[in-house]
């Protein structure tokens, strides 16, 4: 488990530190403070540094594009990831976390235009190229991933093709945005669901917003749904009755069930979630915390969470009032820009600060 996440250089951050971390972490602090940065910080020093993870951040933040030469497809330029948005050889950035997951370094350098062809690559006429060198743990040398013209990872070299033939042993990550997960995502989450004979547990949290569920059904012939939508996704409710597409209610349900997935392909590993709370009604916030808490205990999930809801805060220090065993095993950490560390609450100060009407957000 971190318990101490430091960055360097690596987007809004210059230098940067999260003290006393638990096992379940609520972000918080106002726009652009770098909230969303940490989740991808922590997801980039669990995977060790896997280039794979700045593309997944380009394509959540929408900095991809298409790229100027079509046969490439889209462009996912990593450039935005360094503090400056710097890409120049020099520019680097680092994230470690203590006491288990050690540190990630990335820096630009130059490529060396003698190196073999099928490195770089080198299209007629283009400048010289420029190439990231990943290092993480015990990695001294590092890896070097040749980056196209536009500043992106070159699918096309050496260390991006072995990636792409090979799966680390590493935690599970689980990145759940604002907009929940995709319909495909869900639906292997819910193979995994099924494998482990978990169906009970993910049924039992949907029934926070909806008591008369029974089960859930996911379309075998297109469980993306239609255009990426939710219809391939169905609750069931008494039997005999037809069952409904998830998308005929509100965006609590589908938000509650990619939570509840989560938590279940989270296990021994990390969860990350933007915006918890999205979708879901402050009635039932307690309820919520308390599914997550207890998943996180129980099956060893390290949560990283962000909010702007003060429902949120409130519904955690509810919930913590009930439950005094849970106290030592989550925080508040504020997000301070002005200073070079978070503000950190513990079980029993998020009480207090709720009680006193202390703004924590």
């Amino acid at each position: 488990m971190i318990q101490t996440l430091r960055l360097e250089n690596y987007r809004g951050f210059d230098e940067y530190q999260l003290r006393d971390l638990r096992r379940v972490n609520l972000l918080v602090g106002p726009n652009n403070c770098g909230k969303t940065s940490v989740l991808e910080a922590v997801q980039l020093l669990v995977s060790r540094g896997d280039p794979r993870v700045l593309i997944e951040s380009a394509r959540r933040r929408r900095e991809s594009s298409a790229g100027e030469d079509r046969r490439r497809g889209t462009e996912h330029p990593v450039h935005h990831h360094f503090h400056g948005h710097r890409l120049e050889p020099g520019v680097g950035l680092g994230v470690s976390g203590s006491p288990d997951y050690g540190w990630v370094r990335i820096r630009v350098t130059e490529g060396d235009p003698f190196e073999p062809g099928d490195l770089f690559e080198i299209i007629a006429g283009s400048g010289g190229p420029l190439a990231l060198v990943i290092q993480a743990g015990n990695d001294r040398e590092g890896t070097v991933f040749a980056l196209t013209d536009e500043g992106s990872l070159d699918w096309r070299s050496p260390a991006m093709r072995h990636l792409a033939h090979n799966r680390p042993n590493r935690p599970p990550i689980q990145f759940v945005t604002a907009e929940s997960l995709h319909p495909r995502e869900m639906a292997r989450a819910w193979n995994r669901v099924i494998q482990h004979g978990r169906e009970s547990e993910v049924v039992g949290a949907m029934r926070l917003l909806q008591k008369d569920l029974e089960t859930i059904h996911f379309l075998a012939a297109e469980p993306t749904g239609s255009g990426g939508g939710s219809v391939g996704i169905l609750l069931g409710f008494q039997p005999g009755t037809r069952r409904v597409p998830i998308g005929s209610y509100g965006d609590g349900m589908r938000r509650l069930l990619a939570l509840s997935l989560s938590l279940v392909r989270a296990a021994k590993g990390f969860l990350l979630i933007d915006e918890i709370d999205t979708g879901l009604h402050w009635t039932i916030i307690e309820e919520m915390w308390s599914l997550v808490v207890d998943s996180a205990i129980e099956s060893s999930i390290q949560v990283f969470a962000t909010t702007h809801s003060l429902d949120c805060i409130v519904g955690l220090a509810a919930l913590l009032k009930k439950r005094p065993d849970l106290a030592d095993a989550v925080s508040v950490q504020k997000v301070e820009r002005q200073l070079d560390h978070t503000v950190s609450f513990d079980g029993k100060d998020i009480i207090t600060a709720t009680d006193l009407s202390i703004e924590m957000r």
